[in-house]
């Protein structure tokens, strides 16, 4: 292994669900930290450690260290109930911290 640690922020939709079990079987990476709105225990493995997060509060977040970063945050307008909560998932939380 290469010791690589993997930080993925939105691994149980569609997109970041794959995102997930690819670094999971992936031997470069010994470990993957997921970010996730609550915890997820079918998600279970011995790579794998959660941290639940407050993306509406992003001065709290507490990001452990890591080699590579992946994004799969997202909604669908359905899901979010509305054009601005839409928005709000699909560009606020991706964008990157204020300095």
């Amino acid at each position: 292994m290469s010791g690589r640690i993997a930080l993925l922020a939105g691994g149980t939709g569609l997109v970041g669900g794959a995102c997930l079990r690819a670094l999971l079987r992936h031997p470069e990476y010994e470990k993957v930290h997921l970010l996730t709105r609550r915890d997820v225990p079918e998600l279970a493995h011995p790579k794998l450690s959660q941290c639940v997060v407050v993306f509406n509060a992003p001065e709290t977040l507490k990001l452990p260290a890591c080699t590579d970063v992946f994004c799969a945050l997202g909604t669908t307008i359905r899901k979010a109930g509305s054009q601005p909560a839409f928005r709000h998932v699909d560009l606020k939380f991706p964008s990157p911290l204020p300095a």
